[in-house]
């Protein structure tokens, strides 16, 4: 009688010792009386009785198929944490080196927390990067705090790569930029402000320095221009010496604006003037212009430009009675035309020896 193998499901004699497909152990290990069911099929000649043996159950998986699903289980969840860690390090590395470049402390703390277990050197190295960035703050703190601009200069020079070096550099400038105004404003002239576009060519301060530089153009004087006004004025005073009429009235317009706080003088006045100053003691007269002589530009109200100037002079006089003055210091201001002639002429006396 055949039979199915329990194993591979194939036909076999029931007398087999062993399957012959599958190799399984047949004899005793199975039973002979496999039990048939009927099936009545009806065709148009007759009946056939065929007989049908029961589904048989499914054999099992073998311990094989269970041990090759294990190892790729294995070999899958290995790949998975392989490229895991390899995805971590790299994250970790990119993080090392984005807070090595940074130079905010709260960047580098927050690496030491997230990663703590991160390679010792680059823990090691991110800690001192942070532990330097601390001090150079406390250091600009105290540099910021004094407001010293010689220690502003120098935290510049020993700390190059601060990252407070721009601001250190603004308010330098802003300390020189505030120097100079006062300088200015004090009547050191526009050199102070030239020497600030000098030291601060790319400063905050730079376009409002270049108007008011615009704006002095016109009442600036030219080196030139500044020569031929100390000169007519050096002759004023050099014909008061030489009791020089002429000479004396050559410097001078036809009328004056203004002469010894007299609006509207003539050359007469201006020639007595200079006969008064030679009292019947006086043996010998000499008129000394100062070093600090200024002068600007002004609106003469027809149009153009005079010359404003003021400076100091010293009247040294030589007389037979020594008891009365040989010395007197003056404040002189003046206005000059375009034709090099005074027009106003004013002294103020400060000392007297």
């Amino acid at each position: 009688m055949l039979i199915r193998c329990p194993e591979c499901n194939q036909q076999v004699s029931d007398k087999a010792e062993i399957c012959p497909h599958c190799g399984i152990k047949i004899a005793g290990n199975v039973t002979s009386n496999i039990p048939y069911t009927t099936d009545l099929q009806h065709n148009d000649n007759a009946a056939t009785l065929r007989l049908q043996p029961q589904q048989q159950p499914k054999p099992k998986k073998s311990n094989a198929v269970w041990i090759v699903s294990l190892l790729i289980a294995l070999t899958i969840a290995g790949t998975v944490y392989y490229f895991y860690t390899n995805a971590q390090e790299e994250k970790e590395r990119e993080a090392y080196e984005y807070a090595m470049q940074s130079t905010d402390p709260m960047v580098l703390q927050n690496y030491l927390s997230k990663y703590m277990e991160a390679p010792r050197e680059h823990r090691d190295s991110v800690n001192a990067l942070l532990t330097r960035i601390k001090m150079e703050d406390n250091e600009w703190e105290n540099t910021v705090n004094s407001g010293s601009r010689g220690a502003l200069l120098e935290y510049i020079k020993e700390n190059p790569d601060s990252p407070h070096l721009a601001e250190a550099k603004n308010k330098v400038d802003s300390i020189d930029y505030n120097q100079a105004m006062r300088d200015y404003k004090g009547n050191k002239g526009v050199e102070i402000l030239q020497k600030y576009l000098t030291e601060h060519p790319n400063g905050k301060y730079v376009d409002a320095i270049q108007q008011i530089l615009d704006e002095q153009k016109d009442v600036q004087l030219t080196p030139e221009e500044l020569d031929l006004a100390k000169s007519v004025c050096r002759k004023f005073f050099q014909a008061i010496n030489a009791k020089n009429e002429s000479k004396l009235l050559s410097t001078v317009t036809d009328f004056l604006a203004s002469f010894l706080n007299r609006t509207g003088a003539s050359n007469e006045d201006v020639v007595n003037f200079m006969n008064r100053l030679y009292k019947e003691d006086i043996t010998n007269m000499n008129w000394y212009i100062m070093d600090n002589f200024k002068a600007e530009k002004v609106d003469n109200g027809d149009g153009g430009k005079n010359i404003r100037v003021q400076f100091g002079a010293e009247q040294r006089i030589e007389r037979t009675d020594p008891s009365k003055e040989k010395l007197a210091k003056y404040i002189i201001s003046a206005e000059i035309t375009p034709e090099w002639k005074i027009t106003k002429l004013n002294m103020k006396k400060i000392t007297t020896e």
